[in-house]
C-alpha cells in the first residue's frame, strides 16, 4: 500500500530546507538590488505608467501601500499598489517588482486564460485553506468513532472526501499560480529590456530578482501538495476502517 506518511515526512524535511534557501536568496537579491540605482533614472511609478501605456491600458491607478514588498495588483479596484520600498524608488528591486505587478495588469487586460482561472479559484482557495483540513480531520474522527461502535464509518469517510475535494481546488489554485507569476515576470523582463528601464549591464541582476521572487511560488505549490498528501493519508485511515 502507498504510504502517504513516509512521503509527507520526507517531503516536509526537503521543503523546510528548500524554503530556507529560497527565502534567503530572495532576501539577499532584493536587499542588494535596492542599493543599485537604475541607470535610466526611471522611478517604479514611471515604469508602471509606461508599461501600461505600451499595452494600451489607461484605467489603472497607481497607489502607495505601506510596508515592505506589499506590492500587488487589484483587478477589482483597478489599482496597482506599490510598497514603501517600491513607490517612487529608482532601484533595480523597485523597478523589477513594479514591472512584475504591471505584468499582472497586462494579463488581466489581455484576458489571459490562466490568469482568469486563478482569479476564479481565489475564493475556493481561501475557503479550502482555512476549512478543508478540519473537515477531513472531523470526518476521519467520526469514521473512527462509528467504527469503534461496530457501525459504519461511511458518513465520516464521505465528509473526509468532501474536505479532500475542497483542498484539491486550493492545490489547483497554486498549480495555476506558478506559471501565472512566471509569466508576469517574463513580461516585466521583456519590457525592461525593450524600453531600457534598467541598463543593459543591470538586466541580468534584475532578472535574478524576478526569478528569486518566482521561486517562492514554487515553494508554496510544493507546500500545498504536501498538505494534500497529508489529508489523503488521514482520509485513507478512515477509508481503511470502512472496509474492515
Amino acid at each position: 500500500m502507498f504510504d502517504y506518511y513516509i512521503v509527507f515526512l520526507i517531503g516536509t524535511i526537503v521543503l523546510f530546507f528548500w524554503s530556507l534557501i529560497v527565502q534567503g536568496n530572495l532576501k539577499a537579491k532584493t536587499k542588494k538590488g535596492s542599493t543599485i540605482q537604475s541607470t535610466s533614472g526611471k522611478t517604479a511609478n514611471e515604469v508602471v505608467e509606461e508599461m501600461l501605456k505600451s499595452h494600451e491600458i489607461y484605467n489603472i491607478e497607481i497607489c502607495h501601500k505601506p510596508g515592505e514588498l506589499t506590492d500587488c495588483y487589484s483587478p477589482k479596484e483597478e489599482k496597482i499598489y506599490l510598497s514603501d520600498t517600491t513607490y517612487g524608488q529608482t532601484s533595480l528591486t523597485a523597478i523589477a517588482v513594479a514591472a512584475h505587478e504591471a505584468g499582472h495588469a497586462v494579463q488581466d487586460h489581455e484576458n489571459m486564460i490562466l490568469y482568469e482561472a486563478r482569479q476564479l479559484l481565489v475564493p475556493f482557495a481561501n475557503i479550502g485553506t482555512r476549512v478543508a483540513p478540519y473537515i477531513v480531520i472531523i470526518g476521519a474522527m467520526l469514521a473512527a468513532y462509528m467504527e469503534s461502535g461496530r457501525g459504519s464509518g461511511g458518513i465520516g469517510w464521505t465528509i473526509s472526501t468532501i474536505g479532500i475535494v475542497m483542498y484539491a481546488l486550493t492545490f489547483l489554485f497554486y498549480l495555476i499560480m506558478l506559471p501565472v507569476e512566471r509569466n508576469a515576470s517574463h513580461r516585466a523582463y521583456k519590457d525592461m529590456k525593450q524600453y531600457g528601464w534598467v541598463g543593459k549591464d543591470q538586466l541580468s541582476y534584475a532578472n535574478k530578482i524576478l526569478r528569486a521572487a518566482g521561486d517562492t511560488y514554487a515553494v508554496a505549490l510544493a507546500s500545498s501538495l504536501l498538505t494534500l498528501i497529508r489529508l489523503l493519508a488521514i482520509r485513507g485511515r478512515s477509508s481503511n476502517s470502512r472496509r474492515r
